[in-house]
């Protein structure tokens, strides 16, 4: 009897443990938060196909999240393909960026849509609210090292501070582009995030300016700080070529509201 009891229970302790190794497996595949998640690029050798491995902090490192995706070097490749056919439709300077961006995000749709699903798992797996969902995101990309995306060669850039990517059309990747290769500059990033937040449910911009060079995402969420006006709407400028920038928080040398003109509003 003594025996059989033992037996027993040697049984729901092996299934208890066995119930947390399976839960924890699952967590770590849905980039539910982690103690330990490495940050890096498997390569097939025989597709060019690639699986990141992602780790990042919050924007306050109150919390770390690892997640993991498989890219494809065949949508990678007809995703630049329709950059390259991109025709904008405006030569003003705020016009003819919306353009660009708005067929990016279009053309794009459904080859994001597995990295928003994510994210949001990610953010239900830890009861994270709105606010918090949208830093992940964020943060997942302000994560990723800058890159320089060149129009023409990289002969001026600064390589040895960041990597640069040469002969891109539009001098911009694409949203899959980027996912695919971790390579983006300014406005590569504010594609991807406008096309992730907006599938999210949430009211994203994009803004440029011509005298900073740079373009920027804008998110109207309950905040404070920077922000533009679109009728009765406030955006909040959020920067995202390095980690840890807030929300409403321009950097210091492109603070001048007036040099910011709206370029894609959350209307597709």
């Amino acid at each position: 009897m003594k025996v059989a009891v033992r037996l027993i229970g040697l049984f729901f302790l092996l299934f208890w443990i066995i119930s947390i190794l399976i839960d924890g497996l699952k967590h770590s595949e849905m980039g539910y938060e982690v103690d330990l998640c490495e940050d890096y690029t498997e390569f097939d050798s025989l597709t060019s196909d690639r699986i990141h491995y992602r780790n990042w902090d919050l924007i306050d490192y109150r919390a770390s999240y690892c997640t993991h995706y498989r890219s494809y070097e065949d949508l990678a490749n007809q995703s630049r393909e329709k950059r390259n056919l991109i025709n904008p439709s405006n030569n003003e300077y705020g016009a003819y960026w919306g353009s660009v961006y708005k067929q990016l995000v279009e053309e794009n749709d459904e080859w994001v849509s597995f990295m928003a699903d994510s994210l949001l798992q990610t953010a239900l797996l830890d009861s994270l609210d709105a606010a918090s969902l949208a830093e992940l995101t964020v943060s997942f990309v302000q994560d990723i090292p800058y890159h320089f995306i060149n129009s023409g060669d990289c002969s001026e850039a600064d390589k040895k501070k960041h990597p640069c990517v040469a002969l891109a059309k539009f001098g911009i990747l694409s949203p899959y582009e980027f996912l695919h290769t971790l390579s983006g500059d300014c406005d590569t990033r504010a594609v991807l995030l406008f096309s992730l937040l907006r599938k999210l449910n949430f009211d994203p911009m994009i803004v440029v300016s011509y005298e900073y060079r740079h373009a920027m995402l804008a998110l109207n969420i309950p905040s404070s700080g920077d922000h533009i006006t679109l009728g009765r709407k406030n955006y909040y400028f959020w920067e995202t070529t390095a980690k840890g920038w807030p929300v409403g928080m321009l950097p210091p040398d492109m603070q001048n509201i007036d040099y910011w003109e709206i370029a894609l509003v959350n209307e597709l």
